[in-house]
């Protein structure tokens, strides 16, 4: 292994690898992956590896095998040699890729940061250990490097898939790198999420709960994941109810963001134009559309009233990833997808929730191919 790649699990020769049999849900593989979860649920490891762990148990990999290969007219075959860039700003989310590629049968090198976090060495550590009694881990990577390096160049010329998940400008950076004619790619970019809220009396009762999921969607990961809720649009929702929500929020985030950072992100948003509607352990800025969307705010959202949801069109950006949502009817959704670019839709509590169908994508479908007979 060159000196300058660190290798933090997996086999270091990815670059001398020969291609070997390997079907798209193997036995093997799908064993290692139960076996990843069992020890990720059952050892003492934090939420988010836990997350992890329960999205890896086995009544779910089979039901994607039973799902995905069900076509008698199709053979889905592994894609063949995969690189995947993660993203520094979400530490976890390259396992649930890696996951996808490695279990579709690919031989895999993901690049991650080269300030890993605890969480990120822990599993690194798991896999190790794994790897020592499951060979099929001998075609699989985690490293870093130094970006700047030669090793994206040397790495893209080396796979048949390449995928990218980071900020448009470092997606701009790597994809100046010329992919060979053969070679696929795919990226996730800078994405941008919301909530949209219609609260009726009726929800009275419901409010803390809601509350809870919210302060949850945008705690995780500290409101800096693309599916972190930044915005909130209040449909047709009158303002008394809009504070309780506010005020049930509020108590369930004590300590988890910095007064400081919330008092610069609220100024800021209140430089813009906006207007603070809540203080407390959350700020609310209040304004007639989004503002500040390029910026990495941190404990504040705003939000805009809505009497029409046609009014989407000129009010959510174009790189709008989530909508997170209560009240919407199913015709409600349906013209909001019809007015942006949105990709997905869910409940308050799960818009970090990670799914096969990603960003309006089949990640499975992306991973592997599928042979006509």
């Amino acid at each position: 292994m060159p000196s300058n790649i660190k290798i933090w699990a997996g086999n270091s020769d990815f670059l001398t690898w020969s291609r070997h049999k390997a079907e798209a849900f193997s036995e093997a593989r799908t064993q290692l992956l139960i076996e990843l979860s069992n020890q990720l649920l059952t050892r003492d490891y934090s939420g988010p590896l836990k997350a992890l762990g329960f999205w890896l148990r086995e009544s779910q990999l089979r039901h994607w095998q039973q799902s995905y290969t069900q076509d008698k007219k199709l053979i889905l075959a592994p894609i063949g040699r995969v690189f995947i860039v993660s993203p520094s700003n979400v530490e976890g989310l390259f396992a649930y890729s890696w996951s996808l590629s490695f279990l579709l049968g690919n031989e895999t090198v993901v690049r991650v940061s080269e300030h890993i976090t605890d969480d990120q060495r822990a599993l690194f550590e798991l896999l190790n250990e794994l790897g020592q009694s499951h060979t099929v881990l001998n075609h699989q990577a985690f490293i870093s490097y130094d970006k700047r390096s030669e090793w994206t160049q040397r790495l893209s010329n080396w796979c048949q898939f390449r995928m990218l998940w980071g900020s448009d400008q470092s997606i701009t950076d790597i994809r100046r790198l010329v992919l060979p004619a053969q070679t696929q790619e795919w990226v996730f970019p800078d994405r941008y999420s919301v909530s949209v809220l219609h609260l009726k009396q009726d929800d009275i009762p419901h409010i803390p709960n809601l509350a809870e999921g919210f302060a949850r969607d945008v705690s995780t990961h500290k409101q800096q994941a693309c599916a972190s809720p930044k915005w909130v649009f209040w449909y047709q929702t009158d303002k008394v109810l809009q504070q309780q929500f506010w005020q049930a929020v509020d108590a369930c985030l004590e300590g988890d963001f910095p007064a400081t950072e919330r008092l610069v992100s609220s100024q800021y948003l209140c430089a813009l134009g906006g207007a603070e509607y809540h203080h407390g352990n959350f700020q609310v800025v209040e304004a007639s559309s989004i503002l500040g969307r390029d910026q990495n705010l941190l404990g504040v959202v705003g939000q805009t009233c809505l009497d029409d949801l046609n009014k989407c069109s000129g009010l959510f950006p174009e790189n709008i990833q989530s909508v997170t949502c209560h009240g919407l009817s199913r015709e409600h959704k349906a013209l909001i997808a019809s007015c942006c670019q949105v990709r997905q839709f869910s409940p308050l509590g799960q818009a970090l929730s990670f799914e096969v169908n990603w960003d309006g994508q089949d990640l499975i479908e992306m991973l592997a191919r599928d042979v006509r007979l």
